[in-house]
């Protein structure tokens, strides 16, 4: 198995390449959503979309609501900025993703600035295509990337971001589990990765009894401990 020595530096990219290319994925899901509720007339679900994603930016209409969570750089929970920091990270790591990696954000990048120097609105069909790019992308990871240190720490900030995600839209516990189950994996690969106490609080929580993403005090809780388990 081929191993590179792994600075901090490097690893601190390498976890939040992998927390902006999953919070891409899961956004452009969850705002498909958000399109077709308003498509069917119920632009109210703007609103539960814009509290869970922690938007504090204004918009005047749904219009802009739907432009601007996709296309506005200034909004760091916008498509594009996520995408944009997704590539500043990568950058740094062309060797060891190799490029053609790299390639599937910088196509990402660029097709959403196009979009956003052009005013588009948000097009559901070609939205797809970053989708795509994204799914990709993890599959190039799979193919071209053979050292496991470089794959845990990637897919560590991948599954951090995706129970964040998921508990922030209320996901079932199912599928809480299922990714927490994976932390728990990377945590076996890299312990020196993890807040050994904040992971403990974590296990008491994600538990199908403690599970309740209604409460925010609990969601609360559970966010500010996924942020604090990964010590790069």
């Amino acid at each position: 198995m081929t191993q590179v020595i792994i600075s901090p530096a490097k690893a601190n990219s390498m976890y939040w390449l992998g927390r902006y290319t999953e919070r891409v994925y899961l956004e452009l899901h969850l705002l498909r959503i958000c399109f077709d509720f308003m498509i069917d007339g119920k632009p109210e679900e703007y609103n539960r979309y814009l509290a869970s994603i922690g938007n504090t930016f204004l918009y005047p209409d749904l219009a802009a609501i739907r432009s601007g969570l996709v296309h506005d750089k200034n909004n760091p929970v916008s498509v594009l900025a996520c995408v944009e920091m997704a590539n500043d990270n990568a950058i740094l790591l062309r060797d060891e993703i190799m490029s053609p990696t790299l390639g599937y954000i910088q196509m990402s990048l660029e097709y959403l600035r196009h979009a956003a120097a052009e005013s588009k609105e948000p097009d559901l069909d070609e939205l797809q295509k970053l989708t795509d790019w994204m799914l990709a992308f993890w599959g190039s990871i799979e193919e071209r990337v053979y050292d496991e240190r470089v794959k845990n720490f990637l897919r560590l900030g991948k599954l951090i971001e995706h129970l964040d995600m998921n508990i922030r839209f209320s996901y079932k516990f199912y599928r809480i589990e299922e990714a927490f189950t994976s932390l728990l994996k990377c945590y076996d690969f890299e312990p020196r990765a993890f807040s050994g106490d904040a992971l403990e609080d974590l296990k008491k929580l994600i538990t199908e009894q403690e599970y309740d993403p209604r409460d925010p005090v609990y969601v609360n809780k559970v966010l500010l401990l996924l942020g604090k388990v990964v010590i790069l």
